[in-house]
């Protein structure tokens, strides 16, 4: 690989990071501004939509839980782009998937069902729907499929992300079709029979999470593979030997310590200029000593 290729995709990896931030700050800013706006009823005009009652429906509450996901990845976006450290834990990266799948499900049937029966353009950009049903579900999808994509997603992993459309279906069909406390909001027997309905959203709501995860796990494996190839082909990490290799890492590494920080050893990276070096005679526990020794002298010498 090109040196000047291997320092665009780190520059790239910034760009994502810091995309990623302003992305999760107007993802939380427009489902604060809509929802408050509706429980004022600054948008409905008394329909059954407005006021507290705007709680009630799914594109709000899929919103709330993407914007609250969004918020929690902040934190970490933010640290990461300080220490030039481009990984969330997979714990946030789960919690996104949830919130992508809930509001991707509520961008679907926005731009299919219910634009048939309200029309596309009151659907998708009337009042508040233009936040909830347009702009933020396209925001976390796309911050979730091209740009947190920092885990590799496994099958098993995505039925938790139909747990609140399963939770939402089931509190809906008990509140509308059992003790009717609710009205029938979305139209769900007006159509077609209540059981279709819950069969088609359920369906839905899982052909999402897949195809979610699948794009997902595409740039996923895109960014792994170019990162991989940084640390096994830059000529940053040209040395004579695995050690010299490993002491540089260490000294760049050391550059993003700030006191108080938890010191880690990146073992992954010095597996891979094992790798490189061909050097499997050298054990990676030695590797280890050799990093944490040269990370702990040039923070000392930085200190100095």
């Amino acid at each position: 690989m090109k040196k000047d290729k291997i320092v665009n995709i780190r520059k790239i990896n910034k760009m994502r990071w810091l995309a990623g931030i302003i992305m999760s700050i107007v993802a939380i800013v427009v489902t604060l501004v809509s929802v408050t706006l509706n429980i004022l009823d600054f948008y409905n005009e008394g329909t059954k939509e407005a006021g507290l009652n705007t709680l009630k429906m799914f594109t709000t509450l899929s919103n709330i839980m993407a914007a609250i996901a969004a918020f929690m990845c902040l934190p970490f976006q933010i640290n990461g782009l300080k220490k030039d450290k481009y990984k969330l834990p997979n714990w946030i990266i789960t919690l996104l998937y949830v919130g992508a799948v809930g509001t991707f499900v509520t961008f679907i049937f926005a731009i299919t069902l219910i634009s048939a029966t309200k029309g596309f353009v009151y659907t998708m950009f009337g009042r508040s729907n233009i936040f909830m049903h347009t702009i933020n579900p396209i925001i976390i999808t796309l911050l979730f499929v091209l740009i947190l994509s920092d885990s590799h997603i496994k099958f098993r992993t995505s039925f938790l992300s139909l747990i609140p459309i399963v939770s939402y279906a089931l509190l809906y069909f008990i509140m509308v079709f059992v003790t009717k406390v609710w009205k029938d909001h979305y139209n769900t027997n007006t159509f077609i029979p209540w059981p279709v309905s819950l069969l088609l959203v359920l369906c839905v709501a899982f052909g999402a999470s897949q195809l979610l995860r699948i794009l997902h796990n595409i740039t996923n494996k895109y960014v792994t593979t170019n990162i991989n190839r940084y640390y096994l082909e830059s000529s940053d990490y040209d040395f004579e030997n695995v050690s010299k290799a490993v002491m540089k890492l260490a000294e760049v590494e050391s550059k993003f310590y700030y006191e108080g920080d938890d010191i880690y050893i990146p073992c992954d990276i010095i597996a891979l200029l094992q790798t490189r070096y061909s050097a499997s005679i050298v054990p990676l526990d030695i590797l280890y000593d050799i990093y944490l020794e040269s990370y702990l002298r040039n923070i000392k010498k930085e200190q100095n």
